[in-house]
């Protein structure tokens, strides 16, 4: 089956969402409010979390991509807060993809401003756990504010630190150590997790499975940011060999 063929400048820059810039993205600013204390707005996003989108999100998954999790003991031990770092290959099941693997344990994802600016939704984004990134000083000082709060009630924090999606990709692109900061100033775990992909037996022109490879935590004592970012890089980029390859990336010639 011929694979089709995406052309790419730069792997961390480039983005091949299918929104495709077509969100007129809301400005997250101080007035966003990230953490909410009142007792009907928590009732109303552990309805919603728990027994509206989980099951959505299994089923979703385990349906459309016959999904698997591999290695999920590797975190069943951690009894705080921690943060996983994913690729991003998904449109649509990565906003599924962390719950699953972190549950029981509520999973916080932290997403662009496009995931608050539609009118319909941008409301059950952050009951259903999205942490907004802010647009000025005095949003960031209220979102890193949020993730640090998040993580110390033992909330688990995924983060895609490349950023940008691009559908199917099976390697590990390239990415900064920014996102790495986090676990330094909690002193809490980062842990690898690797979307994989696997060609269907049955049913070949459909899109692949996906294998879920959870890496080891590694804990930050004594490491630099750096350091901290080679190691989970390193994992994923073990943990993605092998990964089928449905669509083909080739970068363009300078």
């Amino acid at each position: 089956m011929n694979k089709k063929t995406v052309r790419y400048n730069d792997e961390r820059s480039d983005d091949f969402a299918a929104t495709g810039g077509r969100i007129k993205t809301r400005r997250v600013d101080g007035s966003f409010r990230y953490v909410h204390n009142n007792i009907f707005w928590k009732l109303g996003a552990a309805f919603l979390y728990r027994i509206i989108a989980t099951p959505i999100a299994w089923a979703y998954c385990k349906i459309g991509f016959g999904i698997r999790i591999e290695n999920k003991r590797a975190i069943r031990g951690i009894k705080t807060g921690y943060f996983l770092y994913v690729n991003h290959t998904q449109n649509v099941a990565d906003a599924f993809i962390p719950s699953l693997v972190t549950f029981p344990k509520k999973c916080r994802i932290i997403v662009g401003p496009d995931a608050v600016s539609v009118p319909a939704v941008r409301f059950l984004v952050p009951m259903l756990g999205g942490i907004p990134l802010a647009c000025d000083a005095e949003g960031r000082k209220h979102f890193h504010a949020a993730v640090d709060h998040f993580a110390s009630v033992g909330d688990a924090i995924c983060i895609y630190p490349e950023a940008h999606i691009w559908p199917y990709y099976n390697k590990i692109r390239d990415y900064p150590d920014g996102s790495f900061v986090y676990p330094l100033r909690n002193s809490l775990p980062a842990v690898p997790c690797t979307v994989t992909y696997r060609c269907r037996k049955l049913f070949k022109r459909l899109p692949p499975c996906i294998t879920v490879k959870v890496g080891d935590p590694v804990y930050p004592d004594g490491t630099e940011r750096k350091q901290l970012r080679d190691a989970v890089w390193s994992r994923m980029t073990a943990d993605a060999a092998g990964s089928y390859e449905y669509v083909r990336y080739e970068r363009n010639c300078e």
